[in-house]
């Protein structure tokens, strides 16, 4: 009995913790990466910078992180070129398709950040929801991300574009559902069978 009852509670745990997700499972994009490269001046060079960017999901409020609901997305700037770059982080810009922006990144340490050639950075950004937003009210099919790198002394921007794959268990409605099945079948219930001694 105290095994049957262990195991019992251990499913409910193991449910419990995998219901906890922080993130939406209803929003995933492609591609995974994005990719977006600075060209070269000569042809024989590789791009000077090249950066890709995911979008890791939709985030739920999170009070002991103080996160707000958010995208969070993460990047990756690589140095390939002879001069130094420098990325400000607040220079990233989240929108929707309709151009409607989210709120200014929530990244620690929000400083810009300084590659020398051959130097790589990574980076995770929280874009919280419009105020009076959320998931549900706003057009989420597709993300632009846009941002700005100093190349020497000239900034250059630089952008790319995700676009939302919907599960395979349902795509993006209508939806319709088979009548109810007729009244009949097993409906469960515990039968208890003891000996009167």
């Amino acid at each position: 009995m105290i095994r049957v009852a262990g195991a019992v509670v251990s499913v409910f745990i193991l449910l419990f913790i995998v219901g906890c997700s922080q993130y939406d499972q209803d929003y995933q994009y492609t591609p995974r990466p994005a990719t977006s490269e600075i060209p070269a001046t000569q042809p024989q060079d590789p791009p000077p910078v090249a950066t890709m960017a995911t979008v890791v999901g939709v985030r739920y409020d999170d009070d002991q992180d103080k996160i707000p609901p958010s995208v969070e997305i993460r990047l990756r700037i690589d140095n390939n070129g002879p001069w130094p770059a420098l990325f400000d982080p607040m220079s990233m810009e989240l929108s929707n398709m309709e151009l409607a922006r989210m709120g200014a990144p929530v990244i620690r340490p929000p400083a810009p950040i300084s590659l020398s050639p051959g130097q790589s950075a990574y980076l995770t950004a929280y874009f919280p929801f419009p105020p009076g937003q959320s998931q549900d009210t706003m057009d989420l099919n597709s993300l632009q991300l846009r941002w700005s790198v100093q190349l020497g002394n000239r900034p250059i921007g630089q952008q790319v574009y995700f676009t939302r794959v919907w599960p395979s268990y349902y795509g993006p409605g209508p939806y319709w559902y088979p009548p109810p099945p007729p009244p009949w079948g097993f409906y469960g219930g515990v039968v208890v069978v003891h000996r009167r001694w």
